[in-house]
């Protein structure tokens, strides 16, 4: 029989703390005790440590007519930093965050299509480099690199596989390449996980457990969070959505990654006749709102795929919320109700579908997240 020691239980009350005021701020001791539910003796020692090792600081207790409140504590942000990349969508975008998760030095870098993984990895190590220099803040106090690419990241050999969209990216050792160059300890995850970490901290996704996330752009894939948890699947691939098929005969056996993708979709609308020059599935959304016929009929196909996929996604999983974000993050209130209204039958219970407020930035909040939760565990464990 296992049993609990006094330092996990130390260690976990300390991580609870951290959390707490790195999502609410300045929270004062008593604050705390009543939020995370245990006693003041447990809290004040937490605190104390902490403070002692210039983790949180004391704030300037507020006085009124009845006395002396009670002295908040909070983070101090610059204790530590994390840096934060997203690899995808044809731009390199990097962040350097505090410990209270702002950010305090961004860059973004473009990605060319004549660009092969041998330059890209390149303009991820000068981006990285470049974003230190220029924040000034000590190498020493960046604790953790969170890189968000495409593809799975295989951990035993270093790199992501099935990165369809950065052509030669499997032969790159990403996590080497970065430790070698500064000496930073460096996490590798998929940018959809990170999109949906994102999605539950900062996004619209907050106050739900249970999510279906999915994602529409230069492919199609889903994550899902069930009772808070990410759902990683024995393979880490669970929500590759767009691995469905239509159907077993021999014309059905492209997936439905292949059929609404970035490309699928603009090649249809050309194919259709259409002339206006568009690259992803946010242009032809525009330009359908805007009053193209054409783009009109190819958006109601896709919707027509798209809800199927949601309707087979949902039925296994019950979610509370769907999100759509990369490019689906586009649609508005018109292409909401249409999938809204093809899904109704289909399923019990309706559907709650909402659109990412994160824009483009989500893979990279997501990156900078589970950097400071790397954090948390290793102050807890230090101190």
């Amino acid at each position: 029989m296992n049993h609990i020691t006094p330092k996990q239980i130390g260690d976990y009350n300390k991580n609870q703390i951290l959390t707490v005021l790195r999502e609410k701020g300045p929270t004062s001791r008593v604050e705390l005790s009543r939020l995370l539910g245990i006693s003041s003796v447990a809290v004040s020692r937490g605190t104390l440590r902490l403070l002692n090792n210039n983790i949180i600081s004391e704030c300037e207790a507020e006085t009124s007519d009845m006395g002396r409140k009670p002295v908040p504590v909070e983070l101090r942000g610059d204790f530590c930093y994390v840096l934060g990349a997203d690899v995808v969508g044809g731009t390199i975008k990097v962040a350097l965050a505090d410990l209270l998760g702002r950010i305090v030095e961004y860059h973004e870098e473009p990605i060319k299509q004549s660009h092969g993984s041998k330059t890209v990895i390149k303009l991820l190590l000068n981006s990285l480099q470049n974003i230190i220099i220029q924040s000034g803040v000590p190498k020493e106090k960046i604790w953790f690199v969170t890189v968000g690419t495409p593809g799975i990241f295989y951990l035993k050999e270093g790199k992501s596989r099935f990165a369809f969209f950065l052509k030669g990216w499997e032969d790159i050792d990403i996590r080497s390449s970065i430790f070698e160059a500064l000496s930073i300890e460096t996490l590798i995850d998929n940018d959809v996980n990170l999109d949906v970490i994102a999605e539950s901290w900062k996004g619209v996704g907050k106050d739900y457990q249970n999510i279906l996330y999915v994602k529409l752009g230069q492919g199609l894939a889903a994550r899902i969070v069930l009772d808070n948890k990410l759902i990683r699947g024995e393979h880490n691939i669970a929500g590759e959505i767009g691995l469905m098929l239509p159907g077993l005969s021999p014309r059905n056996m492209e997936n439905y990654e292949s059929l609404l993708r970035n490309t699928a979709i603009c090649d249809a609308y050309k194919a259709a006749g259409g002339v206006k020059a568009i690259l992803t599935i946010s242009d032809l959304c525009r330009i359908a709102n805007e009053g193209d016929d054409i783009a009109r009929n190819v958006m109601k196909l896709m919707l027509e795929k798209l809800a199927v996929v949601l309707i087979n996604s949902a039925a296994v999983l019950d979610p509370q919320v769907i999100i759509l974000g990369g490019d689906a993050g586009s649609f508005g209130e018109k292409e909401i109700t249409y999938l809204k209204k093809r899904i109704k039958p289909h399923l019990p219970l309706s559907q709650n579908i909402i659109t990412s407020r994160l824009d483009k930035r989500a893979c990279l909040y997501g990156a900078i997240k589970t950097g400071l939760d790397r954090i948390e565990e290793r102050i807890c464990d230090v101190w």
